[in-house]
């Protein structure tokens, strides 16, 4: 990995964004967590927002080919890819498809959406790169495309979970591998397992991309670690304190930080995704050793700090995946006990029946106990958190 960082710091180190950011080389990817800086969205947004995508702006030698716009905010933002970027893309994903057993002959049905959206047009491409015939359908309209994927005899799905449900139930044919992306999959247990029930000898296929750095990583058949293993001959991924910004020891939760190995047009170094994450190394899973066992489980955003330990509010959203009952809403209330230390009771939406289910996934999330979990009918307001820490204190 070291000499792929050096080669693009060697390459970026005059980039108009990069100048004088960058070292030309390193000696260890700690030096290059020392001396590389973090790149935040928020720079991100504002250079591309600057007239002709200010230093970002593409090299005459190297136009872009393709230009997604993805929302961040309030803005719209253009992502820029050269003809090489998506050569680079598709030989990637086409190394993956060959892991699948995936090539001429299948015919794959691509349901993510197409506007605004970069899953249905990235799917497609690598499809027929690699010689698949591809449908581009779309979401929704269930029963055509139930009846479509029957006339045209498809071998792989690419799609929402939720969705690919309700097309097996509509009669489509069962794909030998099934793509999921859009919601949470391996990482809900609950849907996981309809899936499965559904689809009992399809590969099924996890995968998590950003329209920024497409692709990060899937489900490569073959290896025994959950979740998805990151495409390392395109990204160096590191995960963070969000709040330090200290590079975090394998298996602890924190923030993902990409950095783009390969890219021409609009090359991210150490960029923040904002997503919450664990990184393991494992054995090598068709070349790729570096793992994202739980996916993504939340955001960055309003961590609080509970009985000493940092808790993300977002990150919560996955204690109540799949359980019966409960809507999916909560809110964290903090207080304080009478004796001192922290009081921390999860307020759960609905009617969810096994609370004791909640209490084992909290601790195994946070790594801290809820001292009351309790249901109510409706929450009022979006609120995450209360805390009343300060006015008991």
């Amino acid at each position: 990995m070291l000499h792929r960082l050096n080669a693009q710091l060697e390459r970026l180190h005059t980039h108009p964004f990069y100048a004088g950011r960058l070292p030309r080389e390193v000696t260890s990817t700690a030096e290059f967590a020392q001396h590389v800086p973090l790149m935040s969205r928020a720079q991100l947004v504002a250079e591309m927002a600057k007239p002709g995508y200010g230093a970002f702006a593409p090299a005459p030698s190297a136009p872009p080919v393709r230009v997604h716009l993805t929302p961040m905010g309030a803005s719209l933002v253009p992502i820029l890819h050269s003809a090489a970027d998506l050569r680079t893309i598709e030989a990637a994903c086409g190394q993956h498809l060959d892991a699948c057993g995936i090539g001429p002959g299948d015919v794959c049905m691509v349901t993510f959406g197409y506007h605004l959206f970069v899953a249905g047009l990235f799917y497609q491409s690598q499809m027929e790169a690699r010689g698949v015939a591809c449908i581009p359908h779309g979401p929704g309209e269930t029963e055509r495309a139930a009846q479509v994927a029957r006339q045209c005899g498809v071998t792989v799905l690419a799609g929402n979970p939720s969705h690919a449900l309700k097309l097996i139930e509509a009669g489509c044919p069962i794909p030998r591998v099934f793509f999921a992306g859009g919601e949470a999959f391996s990482g809900n247990a609950e849907l996981y397992a309809r899936v499965r029930a559904a689809m009992p000898h399809t590969l099924l296929i996890d995968s998590y991309s950003l329209s920024e750095c497409l692709p990060v990583a899937r489900t490569f058949p073959g290896g025994d670690s959950p979740g998805v293993h990151v495409f390392d001959e395109l990204l160096y991924a590191e995960v963070i304190d969000p709040d330090s910004g200290e590079v975090l020891p394998d298996g602890e939760r924190g923030e993902l930080v990409l950095t783009h190995l390969k890219k021409e047009l609009q090359p991210l170094v150490r960029y923040r995704t904002g997503d919450l994450t664990v990184l393991e190394r494992t054995p090598p899973v068709h070349g790729r050793t570096v793992a994202l066992p739980r996916v993504v489980f939340g955001r960055v955003d309003s961590m609080v700090k509970v009985k000493g330990v940092k808790v993300y509010p977002s990150e919560l959203k996955t204690v109540l995946l799949g359980v019966p009952g409960a809507t999916g809403a909560y809110r964290l209330v903090l207080s304080r006990k009478a004796h001192g230390g922290d009081h921390l009771t999860l307020l759960v939406e609905g009617a969810p029946t096994d609370l004791h289910t909640v209490a084992e996934r909290f601790k195994r999330q946070t790594l801290i106990h809820a001292d009351a979990i309790e249901t109510v009918e409706k929450l009022d307001g979006a609120a995450l958190v209360e805390d009343n820490r300060r006015e008991t204190a």
